[in-house]
């Protein structure tokens, strides 16, 4: 019997640190995000984006698998911790609307954070629209390019 406390009071104390050491993990979806290609997701990305920075412990920003809209999206700092991981697993995706980001010059920008790391995933900048705009002389604007 001390034999099975000894062993789950290791597998308690293990999975504690496992906790501390990987920190929480923020879904977009529980932020209201839309895995549908044409909702625009920014407010549950800079939601999402607010528990992560706020965190004590190192944390995930989490984009399960799905397309996922976005408009230009600014993730500001300083962060409470200095390890935050951006996990994609779906596909972030730009607006065909280029005249969305005007002046902006980014589709999604980090600015003062400290220790951020961005793994897997897929972002499609939709710049053929642009392009073909800016090719043809067109009034363009500054875009994202």
């Amino acid at each position: 019997m001390a034999h099975k406390c000894s062993f789950l009071l290791s597998l308690l104390v293990t999975l504690v640190f496992l906790q501390l050491v990987n920190g929480a993990t923020f879904s977009i979806m529980s932020y209201g995000a839309k895995a549908d290609g044409v909702t625009d997701n920014s407010g549950a990305l800079r939601k999402a984006w607010s528990a992560v920075c706020s965190a004590s412990q190192p944390a995930t920003l989490y984009v399960p698998s799905g397309q996922f809209l976005l408009h230009p999206t600014l993730f500001s700092g300083p962060c409470a911790n200095s390890k935050i991981v951006v996990q994609v697993d779906g596909n972030l995706i730009a607006s065909t609307d280029y005249n969305l980001y005007g002046a902006a010059g980014y589709i999604m920008k980090f600015n003062n954070v400290k220790g951020l790391s961005f793994q897997g995933g897929y972002i499609d900048g939709k710049g053929s629209a642009l392009w073909t705009c800016k090719a043809g002389k067109g009034k363009c604007p500054y875009g994202a390019s």
